[in-house]
């Protein structure tokens, strides 16, 4: 069964402080989405790769790949308002008998051994999800101010999350929620049950600056 990997790069990087997009920011020698593709062709090398940017970086992205001689096989697809449309456009690329892993652009840290876990549940189970516990407290707010929760009780979600083809594409042949914060949640609305999987702690998703500084050590680490 092939397997397909959209890369979705479609952040502006508002809390980035930054003019250039973070998932173009150079980290350890390249930009952000450069690492996180160069993952999933070190994983595996016949995977075909699908890239969602926004019209207005389509340029500014073969510039980059003409500057630090990126030539890592890729296609790209238009990038939409909201995350949903994004993946639905890459969606229209992908058989219907494929498995499909779709990853944030903006977590370069993934590893190779979450990738496959998240591969090997999607062939066993029809779907899976990364996800790691909670170290932090957690509190759930209310009408009356806040209240404690076991917080064994709640997990971090990762990406890449993984589908059968035929069914993510039927999830999002419907109409978008604002509810929708992940492909699973899409997933779910056709009320399929979702598949976890463990992923790793370093598989962390850039949206600060602080977190530049981190993935930079942990790269060159």
């Amino acid at each position: 069964m092939k397997t397909y990997a959209i890369i979705l790069a479609g952040g502006i990087g508002s809390r980035m402080e930054t003019v250039i997009p973070k998932q173009f920011i150079p980290i350890a020698g390249k930009p952000v989405i450069m690492h996180t593709i160069q993952t999933f062709r070190d994983y595996d090398p016949k995977l075909e790769i699908i890239i969602a940017l926004p019209d207005a970086h389509v340029s500014l992205w073969k510039d980059l790949c003409s500057e630090f001689k990126f030539d890592i096989e890729h296609q790209i697809v238009r990038g939409g308002k909201e995350r949903f449309f994004s993946v639905k456009n890459a969606l229209e690329r992908v058989p219907n008998d494929a498995i499909v892993l779709i990853h944030d652009g903006v977590r370069p840290l993934v590893s190779i051994k979450t990738i496959d876990r998240v591969r090997e549940k999607t062939i066993d189970k029809g779907n899976a999800i990364p996800y790691i516990p909670s170290p932090d407290s957690l509190r759930v707010l209310n009408d009356n101010g806040s209240k404690a929760v076991d917080r064994s009780k709640y997990i971090r979600i990762q990406t890449p999350q993984g589908f059968l083809a035929k069914d993510i594409k039927e999830a999002y042949n419907g109409e978008y929620k604002s509810t929708f914060t992940d492909d699973a949640s899409v997933l779910e609305s056709l009320g399929k049950t979702i598949e976890l999987v463990l992923g790793n702690n370093r598989n962390i998703k850039i949206t600060q600056p602080i977190d530049l500084v981190i993935a930079e050590s942990l790269i060159e680490e």
